[in-house]
């Protein structure tokens, strides 16, 4: 059995098993410590959050945008305070509340110190397409907006993606580099999202808070399971594979080896039985040739 695994045939196919095997280890431990990752992001990320808001002025100068660091200031609870543009307002598409689909408004909110803030506000209906939504128009005058800065998303290399060029009154993301575009006076680059919740909000209380920041685990822990499943049933169909070819080749050799000594046996057999018995009688073996017959 043992010359058989070790023939260079044989050996050719336990490598490239056991290639496929550690490949499929190595995928779901990525797997784990990708998920590892995105725990300690949302971790801090919830830790973040759980902070007192603080004057955006303290974190960053919304005037100087090439200085903005967006990993430090991501998720943290800010204040501002400004005058809304509705005029200037976009709606991002796609958006889900309660299972229904509809649109987030990102209103400008602009600074005393010049700068701008893009606001996410909250979610409307479908059926509130055009900007300015007068259903959901925002409080007039200077206002304090307290929520969690988030990263913008630019155009992804794949997938639905915004024009180059235009006026954009609805957008797949939020691209504070291409909505600059279109605002008076320099956009801050990153959205501020109301995260406030209301129990059982209205009709008259629209936008509804797009509330906090999901922070979703991801498919990781599935991913890695899945490829773990894998590398186990790589090795379990290969043992099975080499068991039942090799059990398979034990009871042929015997077969064939048992055969012939019965075959041996029984031919002789047909035989050894006069030969044994002239032996007793004391004839020699031409003895049968010269044996009288029988009256």
């Amino acid at each position: 059995m043992l010359r058989v695994l070790l023939r260079p045939a044989a050996i050719v196919s336990h490598l490239l098993v056991l290639t496929v095997v550690v490949a499929c280890v190595a995928l779901g431990q990525w797997q784990l410590d990708r998920l590892e990752l995105v725990q300690e992001q949302n971790a801090r990320a919830a830790e973040r959050m759980a902070e007192p808001p603080v004057d955006l002025a303290a974190l960053a100068d919304p005037a100087n945008t090439e200085a903005v660091d967006d990993a430090a200031l991501e998720f943290r609870r800010v204040e501002v305070t400004g005058t809304y543009r509705p005029d200037e307002e976009v709606l991002q598409r796609n958006r889900q509340y309660r299972n229904q689909t509809g649109f987030h408004v990102l209103t400008p909110l602009a600074l005393p110190d010049g700068a701008v803030v893009l606001v996410r506000r909250g979610w409307v209906p479908s059926s509130l397409d055009q900007p300015p939504v007068a259903q959901a128009a925002p409080p007039p005058g200077d206002v304090t907006v307290v929520g969690v800065l988030e990263r913008p998303v630019p155009q992804p290399s794949f997938g639905p993606q915004d024009p180059e060029e235009g006026l954009l009154e609805r957008v797949f993301h939020t691209d504070t580099a291409r909505l600059d575009r279109q605002v008076t006076g320099e956009l801050f680059p990153m959205v501020l999202r109301i995260d406030a919740e209301l129990d059982n909000p209205t009709e008259d209380q629209l936008p509804f808070p797009a509330g906090p920041p999901e922070l979703d685990e991801g498919s990781h822990l599935s991913y890695a399971v899945q490829w773990h499943i894998f590398a186990v049933l790589a090795l379990v169909t290969y043992a099975a594979w080499w068991w039942r070819r090799l059990t398979r080749s034990d009871v042929a050799d015997g077969g064939d080896g048992g055969g012939g000594d019965d075959g041996g046996d029984g031919g002789g057999g047909g035989g050894a039985p006069g030969a044994d018995a002239d032996a007793a009688a004391g004839l020699g073996p031409d003895a049968a040739m010269v044996r009288p017959a029988r009256p």
